[in-house]
């Protein structure tokens, strides 16, 4: 949580998520897992490994997918987004990211050898910033780049590839909080700079920045 001054724990967490509820908030979400996933049976794997299916998820759109052990018990659980015929890009949870990449390693090295997957961890490699609130929109559109974040163009669950502020980026449209959210990945060494920029575009709606702490509360309340 961020305070200011004066506020305990509990203030400050009730004034964050009141900010993403009323207005806009910014989160960094870099320590989310990334394994980019390629190859063409990329969406075999994924059928295998999640509970719910894959074959019909279309270019530039993101799924939510949930991971069970052979015990049937909830091992890792993200969103997953297809950048191209044969080319995903799986977000597992902060602490998931490595022991995912083991798991199914694990199961293409010594199970399904005859699949055509490859695997690359992208954790460290992209920063992630969550921009997130009614206002959202109005904040992200202020920084020059080439995507189109108009509703009709960049609907829920999608995912675009362009260049904001001149970097390449990766950004999702997917809400942990229940309001309208983007999730913005630049290369790791733009991801201050980033930050910098979004504060200022949304310095006249008091984008507030928010932690996990408040975060745990607005994806309860969704």
């Amino acid at each position: 949580y961020y305070p200011r001054a004066g506020e305990d724990m509990h203030a400050a967490v009730a004034r964050e998520c009141l900010a993403v509820r009323n207005g806009v908030g910014i989160l960094d979400a870099s320590t989310l897992g990334k394994i980019e996933i390629r190859g063409r049976d990329a969406v075999k794997l994924l059928n295998m490994v999640y509970t719910n299916a894959w074959d019909s998820l279309k270019v530039g759109a993101c799924r939510y997918g949930l991971m069970l052990r052979e015990d049937g018990m909830i091992f890792d659980d993200g969103v997953t987004a297809r950048l191209g015929e044969h080319h995903y890009l799986m977000s597992t949870t902060s602490g998931g990211a490595d022991g995912v990449l083991i798991w199914l390693e694990d199961w293409l090295q010594c199970e399904w050898r005859d699949l055509k997957v490859y695997l690359t961890p992208m954790t460290a490699h992209w920063a992630t910033l969550c921009v997130t609130g009614p206002q959202a929109r109005a904040v992200v559109t202020r920084l020059e780049g080439d995507i189109d974040f108009s509703p009709a163009a960049f609907p829920h669950m999608a995912v675009r590839e362009g260049r904001m502020m001149g970097v390449p980026a990766r950004v999702a449209r997917v809400s942990f909080t229940g309001e309208l959210s983007f999730e913005v990945n630049v290369p790791a060494r733009y991801g201050l700079a980033l930050w910098e920029m979004l504060t200022a575009a949304g310095a006249d709606f008091d984008i507030t920045p928010l932690g996990t702490e408040a975060l745990h509360v607005l994806r309860a309340e969704k």
